[in-house]
């Protein structure tokens, strides 16, 4: 092992109690989530509740508050990326990490201090994991990045990748460096592409056809945009308490966000293996026929298919 990795490994810890430290900040989306699950969160029986250790619902908020952001993780990035951990390293460090008592500041949105508090143990552990730091990139994919992406996209992009943790076998390689080299970088879904490549590659085996995947995927988002439309058609003749007594759930995602996502894939797979699947788009026949059906149940029926 090299002086500067070692270097490297050492100086990790005392960076990440830092980052635990300065982590506590609470968003508004937070203070939200505490308005409407918990309570209404003025300063001080929100400081009162975040540090009383016997109360159990104080867990989920902190895991919430601690939860490393993309800001903390592309500033470890770097020194993750030169000191390679291994599983090993990140146990040792994880008994450094816990023998530390680490205190950190909660501030509020405008950046006010809201309260100190000692951060439990869970946290500092949770915190670790979530780091990912004994995952390692694919030298190839890693050589991709620097000759292909901008200088401020290649830490977000790493930082992508570790939390995917996507293993580096020589498929799943080969497919990361074709999307490096042949998808267009400012493209505005170019980063959403990437996410949604990388839950591709979640599903599947090394070895396994990427676009075979792509296409089934495509092909579940287009049964899904079905059903959603069916469903606005039978909204538009009904009241949503009405159908939901009778069994019709709405859909968790609406068509425009289906479409979004179909039109993601395309854009991957053109780009990468220059190709896509064509789906003819509903037709306006099955809309008629679900306005035609006699009954209720019918229609609910026809919804559910």
């Amino acid at each position: 092992m090299s002086d500067a990795t070692s270097e490297n490994k050492r100086h990790l810890l005392a960076r990440i109690i830092e980052a635990l430290e300065n982590g506590g900040g609470l968003t508004d989306a937070i203070l939200d989530y505490i308005d409407a699950a918990l309570f209404s969160p003025e300063p001080d029986r929100l400081a009162s509740f975040l540090t009383d250790d016997a109360n159990s619902e104080r867990d989920s908020l902190l895991d919430l508050i601690f939860f490393p952001d993309q800001a903390a993780q592309m500033n470890l990035e770097p020194l993750l990326e030169a000191a390679r951990y291994s599983v090993e390293d990140k146990i040792k460090l994880h008994d450094r990490l816990m023998a530390r008592a680490v205190h950190a500041r909660v501030n509020l949105p405008d950046g006010r201090k809201l309260v100190s508090l000692l951060v439990p143990d869970f946290i500092k552990s949770q915190y670790l994991e979530r780091l990912n730091i004994a995952w390692q990139m694919d030298p190839q994919v890693a050589t991709a990045i620097e000759k292909c992406l901008p200088a401020a996209l290649g830490p977000i992009v790493k930082v992508r990748l570790r939390n995917a943790g996507i293993g580096t076998g020589s498929g799943h390689g080969v497919f990361l460096c074709r999307f490096f080299e042949r998808m267009a970088d400012s493209h505005p879904d170019y980063l959403a592409c990437l996410d949604l490549a990388l839950s591709i590659l979640q599903t599947v085996d090394d070895g396994v056809d990427v676009y075979d995947r792509l296409v089934e995927h495509k092909r579940s988002l287009f049964r899904s945009l079905q059903q959603a439309r069916r469903f606005e058609t039978l909204l538009g003749q009904s009241n949503m308490e009405t159908l939901m007594l009778q069994g019709v759930r709405a859909p968790h995602v609406s068509p425009n966000t289906l479409m979004q996502h179909m039109r993601r894939v395309d854009l991957i797979c053109f780009g990468i293996f220059g190709k896509t699947e064509a789906i003819d788009m509903p037709i306006e026949e099955p809309v008629r026929q679900v306005s035609d059906l006699d009954t209720a149940e019918a229609a609910v029926q026809l919804l559910m298919c």
